[in-house]
């Protein structure tokens, strides 16, 4: 296992991890484009493994973010106008983000096995018990205070979003959409993204390079007015989720606290009011 240093051992190979970077930026950015990336990631992979050349981590990493950028092309599922698959546990919004997460999890255990990678090296440990501790904490708190502000946080980017937090039934598919895609963008994101291109890139490169990638993912075509300053935010969080990765060398932190945050979101897809 190469050693991870803070700057690339070889800076050909951050040259061309760049590649990469740069085609997932055009496919988070342009939708027609998501495809095509997608396609190309995979052969260079594929390339990149035939003749074991250390860059492949670096493009396999971008093949599950891909994957995810794909399936946002299709329209998913919308809830019913009148509110009865707000607590529904087969809710069409919960049951197609699992769909998504079960299908990019699954490309990249394929990734995993075929690059022979360790759990570790997607920072899959059980950290410190202080860790632990704090993961659980955070959720708890970020969960219900995300509930409360949501619609407040989201009016400046997607209008006015209003839904019924007494709804408690609506927690058991609001937390299946949560898991889904709270542990679904962390491993590919901090977990592969940065992981395994860290390996190439070094470490500081690839801390930023997720963070971008991860704020232009999230200002799609569902954000009113300017999605600058969503990017910017989301790519601040994304930045942050990746140095607690690191610094922890675990991603259950990053999962808690994303899990939590993705709460109210299932609740402005399902229960709208």
């Amino acid at each position: 296992m190469r050693r991870l240093g803070a700057l690339p051992s070889d800076w050909r190979d951050l040259g061309r991890s760049l590649v990469p970077f740069a085609l997932l930026a055009l496919a988070a950015g342009l939708v027609p484009l998501r495809l095509p990336v997608l396609a190309a990631l995979i052969a260079g992979t594929a390339v990149g493994i035939a003749r074991d050349a250390p860059v492949c981590w670096t493009w396999a990493a971008a093949v599950p973010v891909a994957i995810s950028l794909t399936w946002g092309v299709w329209l998913a599922p919308q809830a019913a106008a009148d509110g009865s698959d707000c607590a529904n546990v087969g809710s069409p919004v919960a049951t197609w983000r699992m769909a998504e997460a079960f299908v990019v999890l699954a490309a990249l255990g394929i990734l995993a096995t075929v690059l022979r990678a360790p759990r570790t090296s997607l920072s899959l440990r059980w950290p410190a018990r202080a860790v632990v501790r704090w993961s659980a904490v955070a959720f708890l708190v970020t969960g219900p205070v995300a509930l409360i502000i949501g619609p407040i946080v989201a009016r400046p980017f997607f209008g006015e979003v209003g839904y019924d937090v007494t709804l408690v039934g609506a927690i058991v598919p609001a937390l299946a959409f949560a898991l889904a895609n709270g542990t679904m963008e962390e491993l590919i994101y901090r977990g592969a993204l940065l992981g395994w291109s860290a390996r190439v890139m070094g470490v500081g490169p690839a801390v930023i390079g997720q963070a971008v990638i991860f704020g232009i993912a999230h200002s799609g075509s569902d954000v009113v007015g300017n999605g600058v300053p969503l990017m910017l935010a989301l790519g601040v969080a994304g930045l942050v989720a990746g140095l607690i990765a690191i610094r922890t060398r675990s991603l259950l932190f990053p999962i808690a606290v994303h899990v939590g945050f993705d709460i109210p979101i299932y609740y402005a897809f399902a229960c709208a009011t």
